[in-house]
């Protein structure tokens, strides 16, 4: 049923003080609280009943347990949409043991809760209650006594009930809701909201790319609501920190963020269609495991998905992102730094109107028009060697390959080698904040040529580098995991000063990229650590 249609049936079912039972049903996550609150809230001028409780089953253990918070939460229609008033609570209570006039409440059997539990079902009547989250009833409750109490409601307190449940989500207690709704529930509306409508219901108001983010959580049929919710809060916080950069760098991050985001939170909730997180949270080809599961019919399944996405593979912004959402927070200094390097990419795109064509040429056919592409693709990479990097640059070297102009490519490598050789970082492939380099040629002759220029720096020269940086490169890494643990013990026990926690901090900067330097590190400073309890709680400040 159509969202417009079940806001009708609720505007209806509000404007009537006939008791009945109606039941919102629906999908986890597709927005059956938010909406009702929604729908009520608007409505609640139109209410013919005066008093409203909004009661969710999880948690509750007990009927007695739901009696209580279904008439404590009771308030007035018109303050529908208020802040719970604790105050208003307290009043309730007072009320309550007043208009018992029993003298000691105290001495009463069962205490204050029997109190609240036997006179709440004298004063319940004429209400409108919302029971939620029906399948996540607790053992103490059973379906049963549950709906023999909704029925004591609707009949002899004369309320109006509303249900809000996934009827599929029960477990096999959930069987009594199937055989006690047909004496007991007047009417079924199946909540069923386009992505569309989900997402149009939760974000009303405009921010930076709306409509961007709407249209990539629609084209992928995003409905849950939670989802949306939590792929808003990642863009927003991720634009913020690029705002500065070019439109297409933004686009990338939401268009990333949306598909990692609906990856990481419902893959569980449809295995065969929606890739595993760390099938699309990875470099390189997305090949099969069968060891995994990752099956040959499986994985071609969600790369054919992801295709039609139009993601193609994951670059470094797109694994800082998923870092991000992995560990709830972004790694802000990586992730503009590799912003930069796309942003000089971009540069280099618009600058040369040759590299452009060549990529046109290549995206706007199907024609068999490999020597036009070849000669466009040479042009365009002769006029960008001065200025492109290296990732950029072998993305034109994959093309030459794959249409069979090896010969020109090898070429064009060697330009990049001659026109770049006063630049030795321009050919050091191994720096973490360089894209990948698809091309294994031209990254054996940039390694090659960053050796000539620039030879293996001495732990030392590393640690003069690195002390205070972020940054780093995997060549520096290979050098300190050459050392054993007992020169990396020795080396510790030597540094003095000031510079002895910020040698160490190098060490354990680096060692986060190599599992072999990490486990040396810790058992060095394990080691140290063991000498005296003085040592162990100086290690507090390394934690590791």
């Amino acid at each position: 049923m159509s969202v417009e249609l079940v806001k009708e049936q609720i505007l209806r079912f509000l404007s009537t003080n006939t008791p009945e039972v109606l039941a919102i049903k629906g999908g986890w996550g597709v927005g059956k609280t938010f909406s009702w609150q929604q729908y009520i809230k608007e409505f609640k001028t139109d209410c013919v009943l005066q008093s409203y409780s909004y009661v969710s089953l999880f948690g509750i253990n007990s009927i007695d347990e739901l009696k209580q918070a279904t008439f404590l939460n009771t308030i007035d229609t018109k303050r529908i949409g208020e802040a719970p008033n604790i105050k208003g609570y307290s009043k309730k209570i007072a009320d309550l043991i007043k208009d018992t006039k029993i003298p000691y409440v105290s001495k009463y059997v069962g205490g204050i809760g029997s109190l609240i539990n036997s006179v709440s079902q004298l004063a319940m009547s004429n209400t409108i209650i919302c029971f939620d989250d029906l399948e996540r009833h607790s053992q103490g409750i059973t379906i049963k006594d549950f709906m023999g109490l909704v029925s004591y409601l609707k009949e002899q307190k004369r309320c109006k009930v509303v249900l809000l449940l996934n009827e599929d989500a029960g477990d096999s207690t959930f069987e009594d809701y199937r055989k006690y709704k047909e004496k007991i529930v007047d009417k079924q509306l199946h909540f069923e909201p386009t992505a569309e409508q989900c997402f149009d219901i939760m974000f009303t108001e405009n921010f930076e790319l709306r409509n961007y983010v709407r249209n990539r959580c629609i084209e992928l049929n995003i409905k849950n609501k939670r989802v949306i919710k939590k792929i808003v809060e990642h863009t927003k916080e991720l634009l913020a920190l690029v705002n500065d950069f070019d439109e297409s760098i933004k686009q990338q991050i939401i268009h990333s963020t949306i598909v990692l985001c609906w990856c990481y939170y419902c893959h569980g909730s449809d295995e065969e269609r929606i890739p595993e997180f760390s099938f699309v949270n990875r470099k390189g080809i997305r090949d099969k495991n069968e060891s995994i599961g990752w099956t040959k019919e499986k994985t071609a399944k969600w790369n054919v998905f992801l295709s039609a996405y139009r993601y193609q593979y994951t670059d470094e912004i797109d694994l800082a992102v998923a870092r991000g959402i992995e560990q709830g927070f972004v790694d802000k200094d990586k992730l503009i730094s590799f912003c930069k390097v796309k942003q000089k990419e971009v540069e280099v795109e618009k600058a040369s109107v040759k590299w452009d064509k060549a990529w046109k040429l290549f995206h706007n056919s199907f024609e068999n028009n490999e020597k036009d592409i070849a000669l466009a693709f040479e042009e365009g990479m002769r006029d960008i060697a001065a200025s492109t990097s290296a990732s950029q640059y072998s993305s034109g070297l994959k093309v030459l390959r794959t249409i069979g102009e090896d010969d020109k490519a090898d070429e064009l490598i060697d330009l990049f080698i001659d026109v770049r050789g006063d630049e030795p970082e321009a050919f050091d492939p191994d720096n973490i904040f360089r894209f990948e380099i698809k091309d294994e040629l031209f990254l054996d002759k940039l390694r090659e040529a960053h050796l000539k220029l620039k030879p293996e720096p001495t732990v030392e020269d590393i640690l003069e580098l690195r002390r205070g940086s972020k940054s780093y490169n995997t060549s520096e890494v290979k050098t300190l995991s050459k050392l054993d643990v007992e020169e990396i013990y020795d080396l510790f026990m030597g540094f003095k000063g000031e510079e002895l926690t910020s040698n160490i901090r190098v060490f354990i900067l680096l060692a986060g990229s190599s599992k072999e330097l990490n486990d040396k590190v810790n058992k060095a400073l394990a080691k140290i650590a063991n000498l005296s309890e003085l040592n162990k709680y100086r290690m507090e400040k390394f934690r590791v």
